[in-house]
């Protein structure tokens, strides 16, 4: 039953919601004049004054003309009035907290408060400051391509997603989201669902991919009379940083297949593993494999990862600073193990250590060919791993 409620709470706490905040600011002033309302108006104006920086002249002579009444009740309802309106809203309210006599005249003195309520919309889930943003296009051009692209773009967003390391933002869905706002705006919807406006996410990073070359040919069998695709397709794709246009990462994937039947779910493996080997190629070159913990022999890594994938381990050693540009590029890497996937959840992976010592903090890659590329000391990488996670490129 505890366990029922943890779950429950934890829901509601995901929710969307409207939160409504309300702060109250307070100044205090003194003021002197021959009779009390002259003390007290001179009491509210230095009040003011602290309260907000506002104009001292525009106040004291609204106040002195809201005095032309001699009932005390009438006076401070019009005080409050002209004070609100002589401050455009700066103040709303007074007390006054002592009015004494001394040597023939009056001492005041007051104090001012301003009040005010504002609201936000909460969105559900995680917030989204913990990651960067990134927007995914397919920009390929004849129509064959661009509609394989259209396939390949759906699956490299669901590969980004689940790597729980970015904000994947839509771009190709401007109408729907044009008529939920048409619907807020009718009167229709309850007035607080406005506040869900005005909350877009501007992306950190552009992804441009490009089917720019596709080739096939097809051959029968002699033995047994079934034909065979043999393709070949060329992706380009490259990474920009929107605040700069800068390119920050480009490369070409060439990969051949063999498709054998034809059916749609062979066609979608394919697609499946193109949009895996590029999600994961940028990934590793913004967000190297990084070993989260080491328990029971295994290394542990808070993403999901292929079941029976190998990868090789490296610890980091001193930071390598470019000889021109000054720039720390990252730092020397020394192997220090290889592990293999063995077990697989939404979020975490399990790697069986193979062999090495690894230890938290480890960059992990994968292994080239399925073995030893042969080196103990590791390439010297142009990026530097933050502590808190995550690795810069000066990206």
């Amino acid at each position: 039953m505890k366990k029922i409620l943890l779950i429950f709470l934890c829901l509601c706490a995901l929710e969307a919601k409207v939160v409504t905040n309300t702060t109250t600011k307070q100044a205090s002033g003194e003021g002197s004049g021959l009779s009390r309302e002259e003390a007290i108006n001179n009491a509210i104006i230095e009040a003011i004054g602290k309260l907000n920086g506002v104009s001292i002249n525009s106040i004291k002579k609204s106040i002195n003309i809201s005095t032309s009444t001699n009932e005390s009740t009438n006076i401070k309802d019009t005080y409050s009035e002209q004070i609100n309106k002589a401050t455009k809203g700066s103040a709303d309210s007074y007390e006054v907290d002592s009015v004494f006599e001394e040597n023939g005249k009056y001492i005041a003195n007051v104090t001012i408060y301003k009040t005010t309520t504002t609201k936000k919309y909460v969105a559900p889930g995680l917030k989204a400051d913990s990651r960067r943003n990134i927007s995914v296009f397919n920009v390929s051009h004849n129509k064959i391509q661009a509609s394989l692209g259209a396939t390949l773009q759906q699956k490299i967003i669901t590969e980004l997603l689940q790597s729980r390391k970015f904000n994947v933002l839509d771009r190709d869905s401007q109408g729907y989201y044009d008529m939920e706002k048409a619907l807020i705006k009718s009167g229709d919807a309850m007035s607080d669902e406005v506040y869900k406006l005005k909350n877009v996410l501007v992306t950190d990073y552009i992804l441009l991919f490009n089917i720019s070359g596709l080739d096939g040919e097809q051959k029968k069998s002699n033995l047994t009379g079934k034909t065979k695709l043999q393709a070949e397709i060329s992706i380009d794709y490259r990474v920009l940083l929107f605040a700069t246009r800068q390119i920050k990462y480009s490369n070409t994937l060439i990969e051949k297949f063999t498709i054998k039947n034809g059916s749609l779910s062979e066609d979608e493996a394919i697609m499946q593993k193109i949009a895996h080997k590029i999600s994961s190629d940028i990934l590793n070159a913004i967000y190297p494999l990084k070993v989260a913990e080491v328990a029971n022999e295994e290394a542990v890594f808070s993403q999901k990862l292929d079941m029976g994938e190998s990868y090789e381990c490296f610890s980091l050693g001193k930071a390598i600073t470019d000889s021109y540009t000054k720039e720390t590029t990252g730092h020397i890497e020394t192997k220090s193990g290889n592990v293999e996937i063995t077990r697989v959840t939404p979020k975490i992976s399990y790697g069986k250590i193979i062999e090495g010592s690894i230890k938290n903090g480890d960059i992990c890659r994968p292994l080239s060919n399925g073995g030893d590329n042969g080196y103990k000391v590791g390439r010297d990488p142009n990026y530097k791993v933050n502590e808190g996670g995550g690795v810069k490129l000066g990206w």
